[in-house]
C-alpha cells in the first residue's frame, strides 16, 4: 500500500472562461467542486492508475462526514484526525483561451496545541503498513515546519521511503529526514532555495546539490511547459513537455507524483521513473478542471513522452 498524509485538505472550486479580463467581469462557461489536498490528489490518481493507496488526513470537524464520503466515493480508504472548523475553500479560474489557471488559496484555519503529537501517533499505527510514504502539500496553523521530517523519521525507522512534494520550510526540514524522491516545481524550489533558477543548466545544478548534500536519490523538478528534469547520483534526464490539447492544468503535478511513485515500487531506471511521471502528468492536462489523471490517459500519453540524459 501507499500511504499518502493531507494536513491541509480543501474544497478545490474551478471556475473556467474564454479569457480572464483581470478587474473586469468574467462569464464563467463551466464550473465544479472537487474535494482536494495534495495528497488525497495523490491517492485518488494511484487508485485510478490500479494501485493500493489510502490517505491520512488531518480533516476539519464542520466537514469530516463530506470528506470521508466523498474519498470512499472513490474507493479510497481514509482515516482522519478532525480538527475544528471547515474545510479551507481554493477557487481556481481557469482561462481556456490562454490555458493559464490563476488560484486563490486559503491558508486554513489554525489547529489547537498538540495536534501535530496527536496526528504523529495515528501515522505511527499506519505506517507499519505502507510500502511508500508521500509527503505533500501545506500545513494549516498550528502545524510545524517539522512535521514532514518527523513523519519521514518513523516511516524510514520501519524501512518505508519517503517522496515528498513541498515547499518552504516544510521542504527544507523534510530533507533533513533522507527522503528517497522529492518533487518540487521551479517555483517551490526557487522560494526553498532562495535562488534563481533560469536556466535549465541552473536547476540541474540546483538538483544535483540537494542530492549530494542530503542523500536523497531522486530529485525531479518540474517546469511547466518547459517540461521536467529529474537528478540522481547517475546522472540527468529530462523530458520536454508534449503538445497537447489541455483541459485543465490543477492536478498534473499530483497526477506526476503518483506516476513517479509506480515507477519507484516497480524499481524503474532514472529515465523510466521520469517518463511514468511525464506520463501521468500530460494524462491529468488531457482532463477539465482538478481531475487526476486515470489508467486510460496515462496509457494514452506514455508512448509519446520523450526523455534523454543530459551532458550538463
Amino acid at each position: 500500500m501507499i500511504l499518502t498524509v493531507t494536513l491541509n485538505p480543501c474544497m478545490d472550486h474551478t471556475a473556467e472562461t474564454d479569457g480572464l479580463e483581470i478587474g473586469g467581469t468574467n462569464r464563467v462557461v463551466s464550473s465544479r467542486r472537487d474535494l482536494g489536498g495534495k495528497g488525497i490528489n495523490v491517492a485518488v490518481a494511484l487508485r485510478q492508475l490500479g494501485q493500493d493507496a489510502a490517505c491520512l488526513v488531518l480533516s476539519r470537524s464542520e466537514d469530516e462526514d463530506f470528506l470521508e464520503r466523498a474519498l470512499r466515493g472513490q474507493g479510497v480508504p481514509c482515516r482522519s484526525m478532525p480538527a475544528p472548523g471547515r474545510l479551507r475553500v481554493n477557487l481556481k479560474l481557469f482561462d481556456r483561451r490562454n490555458g493559464v489557471m490563476t488560484e486563490c488559496n486559503e491558508t486554513g484555519a489554525p489547529v489547537p496545541e498538540g495536534t501535530a503529537e496527536r496526528f504523529l501517533a495515528m501515522a505511527a499505527e499506519e505506517l507499519p503498513k505502507a510500502r511508500l510514504l508521500v509527503l505533500s502539500g501545506s500545513v494549516p496553523p498550528g502545524i510545524p515546519a517539522s512535521v514532514y521530517r518527523e513523519l519521514a523519521e518513523r516511516a524510514a525507522a520501519l524501512g518505508v521511503p519517503t517522496v515528498l512534494d513541498a515547499s518552504g520550510p516544510l521542504l527544507m526540514e523534510g530533507l533533513q529526514a533522507g527522503p528517497l524522491l522529492i518533487k518540487p516545481n521551479r517555483a517551490e524550489l526557487q522560494e526553498s532555495l532562495e535562488s534563481e533558477l533560469s536556466t535549465l543548466e541552473e536547476a540541474v545544478q540546483a538538483c544535483r546539490g540537494l542530492v549530494e548534500q542530503y542523500g536523497v536519490a531522486y530529485v525531479c523538478l518540474s517546469m511547466g511547459k518547459e517540461g521536467a528534469v529529474l537528478v540522481s547520483r547517475e546522472g540527468a534526464w529530462f523530458s520536454e513537455s508534449v503538445f497537447i490539447p489541455v483541459q485543465g492544468v490543477q492536478g498534473a503535478g499530483d497526477s506526476m507524483v503518483a506516476g513517479l511513485c509506480l515507477g519507484l515500487l516497480e524499481g524503474a531506471p532514472p529515465e523510466e521513473l521520469l517518463r511514468r511521471g511525464a506520463a501521468a502528468a500530460h494524462g491529468s492536462l488531457l482532463l477539465p478542471g482538478t481531475l487526476l489523471c486515470g489508467k486510460k490517459e496515462y496509457q494514452q500519453m506514455y508512448p509519446q513522452i520523450p526523455v534523454h540524459r543530459l551532458s550538463l
